[in-house]
Parts: structure tokens; sequence; C-alpha cells
């Protein structure tokens, strides 16, 4: 029966040249064992193999230390329950979920509040750190043990949830594109002529418009134009489907601006024509228009 590898082969196989320094190898298998015997110990119910855990360790090794130093500064059961995690083991991706999220909250809790918002942010990143794409590693293979693990996802879940959040004011944007209802064309001199000349006329006809519109309709067209938010998140404080927050939004567009040609119909002495050119240009700058008007709370 062939003699087992030690666990100074199944390591130092795995290192760079430079790294292999003969007079550490003496006292490596020893140091080697105190490690994979503490990250066991740590998380007795994953059974991962010596050359796995060895092999992960070896590649997470930091340069700038000597090689017994540097492995006596790894976190090695932070690093055991991530290797394990890589590896698919249902168990090792429960142990992070209950024992590691949990603890993500209050760092989450500073970017995106309490709530629905979190618990997105929370599902994100399980999502990132369990599931391989276009052939990379788990996001999870990226954590190197040279600090705790609940910092490393910490830091994973703040970057989450701007990242989140960038994503909403993205699609928030899609979705004013979406809901407008025409485009002034470029060169048009007479239609800017116009703009420019009632500016004054269209914003006030606005400001108007807006503080005659019942509360829940200003309130909504604030949280999604002036604060970003989706149409989802709005129809979750609301309790309702983003399917009917659309529809609210729209009744509120529609409102506003028939609201404002009857403003500007009455202060203005223009043709049909020109007060019709002004209200595509109304139309057109709406959105962005009440970012300005809208305060950012009642």
């Amino acid at each position: 029966m062939p003699a087992q590898p030690s666990l100074t082969s199944l390591f130092i196989s795995h290192l760079r040249p430079a790294e292999r320094e003969p007079a550490e190898l003496p006292a490596l298998e020893a140091l080697l064992a105190e490690v994979l015997a503490s990250a066991r110990a740590a998380w007795p119910g994953l059974p991962l193999p010596e050359a796995t855990f060895l092999r992960y360790l070896a590649e997470r090794l930091p340069e700038e230390a000597s090689l017994l130093d540097a492995l006596r500064r790894l976190h090695a059961a932070d690093l055991y329950l991530a290797c394990a995690c890589t590896q698919g083991l249902t168990a090792a991706q429960a142990a992070l979920d209950t024992r590691f999220l949990p603890k993500v909250d209050a760092a989450v809790a500073r970017v995106e509040g309490s709530g629905d918002g979190a618990a997105e942010v929370r599902q994100r990143l399980r999502e990132r750190l369990f599931t391989s794409e276009e052939g990379r590693p788990p996001h999870i293979a990226d954590y190197q043990g040279t600090g705790p693990l609940a910092a490393w996802l910490r830091a994973a879940a703040v970057r989450t949830a701007l990242n989140l959040q960038r994503s909403r004011r993205r699609r928030a944007r899609a979705e004013e594109e979406v809901l407008a209802e025409g485009t002034v064309p470029g060169g048009d001199l007479e239609l800017d002529y116009l703009r420019r000349q009632h500016q004054g006329d269209f914003r006030a006809a606005l400001a108007e418009a807006l503080a005659a519109l019942p509360t829940r309709e200003r309130t909504v067209l604030r949280l999604h134009f002036v604060e970003g938010l989706s149409l989802e998140r709005i129809g979750a404080m609301y309790q309702t489907h983003k399917s009917t927050v659309s529809r609210w939004l729209a009744r509120a567009r529609t409102d506003v601006l028939a609201e404002v040609r009857r403003r500007l119909a009455e202060r203005l002495q223009l043709s049909s024509g020109e007060l019709q050119s002004l209200l595509r240009t109304v139309r057109s700058q709406l959105d962005a228009s009440l970012s300005k008007l809208l305060p950012p709370s009642e």
C-alpha cells in the first residue's frame, strides 16, 4: 500500500517556486497539521478533503510574509468554510448564510435602511457568493483569508447595496423614458425661442399644477422622479403592485400636463399652434423639472 502523501507535499506543490523556502520546510508539516485541525474543529460537519483545502490555502497565501508567518496570520477556519462553499457543499453555504449573513444587516441598513431593501441586498449577495458566472468561480472564492470573513462580507454587502442603488436609478431613468409622451426635435429654433421666452411661465404653471395634485400622486411623483425609487419599491411602500404604481404615475403626469396647459392658455397670448409646440416642450422637460420643483421630502 503506497504511503500517504505528507501535508507539506500536498501544500508546497501549489506554491510558487520562490515561496518554497527549504529552511522552513521542516516546521511546515506540524503547522499545516495544526491549521487543518483547527479549521476542522471549527467546522466539524464539513467533510473537506485535505488536498482540496491545502491547495486552496496555498493559492491564497500572501506574498509579502515568510511562509510560516503567512500561514499563522491567515484566518484558516474562515478560509475552510469559504473553500467548502466553493466546492458547492450545501451545508457550508447554509452555515455561512445563518452564521455570517445576519451580521451584515447593520452595515446594509446604513445604505438601504431596513426592510425590503436590506432583504433584497442579502439575496443578491447570496447569489453572488454562491453562483458561478461565465466560468468564473463564485464570488466567495475572492475571500483571501487575510482578515475576518465577517468583515469581508460586510464590505461585499455594502458594495452590493451601492450597486443595487445605481441599478435602480438606471432603471428609474429607463422607466421615465417609457412614461415620456414625446420629445422635442433638435434644431427647432422657433420652438427653442418659445421655450426660453416662456420658461418662467412654464415653471410657475407646473409648480401650481403640482400643488393641486392629491397628496398621494404628488408623493409618488417625488419618490420616483426625485428620489429615484423603482416602481417595485414604491409598490412595496403602498402595499400594491408596480403596475398600479405605473398607472398612478401616468395619471399624475396626465393631470399635471392638462393643468399646465390650462394655466398657460390663460396666461399667454399664443396661437393654437404655438401653444401646442410649447406643450411638446413641456412634455419633454416635465420629468427633469419635477426633480427641481418637488421637495426631497414632504
